[in-house]
């Protein structure tokens, strides 16, 4: 009889799975637009990089949930066990600083849209790539400190929810900065929308659409951290309680799991090029059944 454990690890697994078809869909859908129109969209270049990081996590979770229920391969080098836990916070918190990058952009649209720098693909291209040097830069003292460790109740590294200090700076680093930082955006952006009563008709509709989705991006992280909860909740209890919960990292691990398949699907919803492309595949198929249908019902 399979243990609550295992049974979680499967489920997780098999969400993960779902996660990473999600992405590699939206991948081919990237790609088959970049063939058609051939052209450079920064907002479409920020969502991938988003998209980029949720895959790379995706990739990172089905690894570890396989080495807890299949075979514990990652423990057979503990020092490369430490590495592949940090790479995966590494993945985890690009998720939310690509999202503060696209706030960024929007406030760039909206406040600076006279300084065509501020909207160029160069850009963003190198901002990406410090994106990810500054998230590596903030997370790889945890790694030369020695925060990371076999957990004992799974066969894969991480940083254990009872080291506090550790804890908390991955809560500030991975949430609270990219959340107020999103923030911060929006408010600057609603503050000038409304003191600004001089505007061409076509930037102010611009800007209200801007507006909009960096309203939906707010949401979007927001409603991932309130998922992130579980975690909070977690360390609060073995601080009461001197232990964790035994299925903690599997309960959290399915919140992870679940985050994925969220965010891939917000991404293709908020996405118009992209939420467009998966209407017209489904349109093209309904009309391909349908003189199918009504072939058979002549017949």
């Amino acid at each position: 009889m399979l243990s609550a454990g295992n049974i979680f690890g499967i489920i997780n697994w098999c969400l993960t799975l779902i996660s990473i078809f999600i992405f590699i869909l939206i991948l081919f859908i990237y790609i088959k637009i970049r063939n058609q129109e051939r052209e450079t969209d920064v907002s479409i270049l920020l969502t991938m990089n988003t998209c980029l990081s949720a895959f790379l996590t995706s990739i990172a979770v089905i690894i570890m949930v396989s080495s807890n229920i299949f075979k514990d391969f990652l423990l057979y080098n503990i020092k490369f066990c430490y590495i592949f836990g940090l790479f995966y916070d590494i993945f985890e918190c690009s998720i939310y600083y690509s999202y503060s990058l696209q706030s960024f952009y929007r406030l760039c649209r909206i406040i600076y849209y006279k300084n065509k720098y501020f909207s160029s693909y160069k850009l963003y291209k190198m901002l990406i790539l410090i994106q990810w040097l500054l998230t590596s830069c903030l997370l790889i003292p945890t790694l030369i400190v020695n925060w990371y460790i076999r957990l004992p109740s799974e066969n894969y590294c991480l940083i254990p929810y009872t080291n506090l200090i550790a804890s908390f700076y991955l809560i500030l680093v991975l949430y609270s900065i990219p959340l107020l930082t999103i923030i911060t955006f929006y408010i600057l952006i609603t503050k000038y929308i409304h003191s600004t009563t001089i505007l061409q008709i076509k930037q102010r509709e611009r800007n209200l659409r801007d507006l909009t989705v960096i309203k939906r991006i707010s949401i979007c992280v927001f409603i991932l951290i309130c998922l992130r909860f579980p975690t909070i909740a977690f360390i609060i209890f073995g601080i009461l309680n001197g232990h964790l919960y035994f299925l903690t990292y599997a309960i959290v691990g399915f919140v992870t799991a679940s985050c994925l398949i969220f965010i891939g699907l917000i991404t293709i919803s908020i996405t118009n090029k992209f939420k467009k492309e998966i209407l017209k595949y489904f349109n093209k198929t309904t009309n391909q059944i349908q003189p199918l249908n009504r072939q058979t019902f002549n017949t």
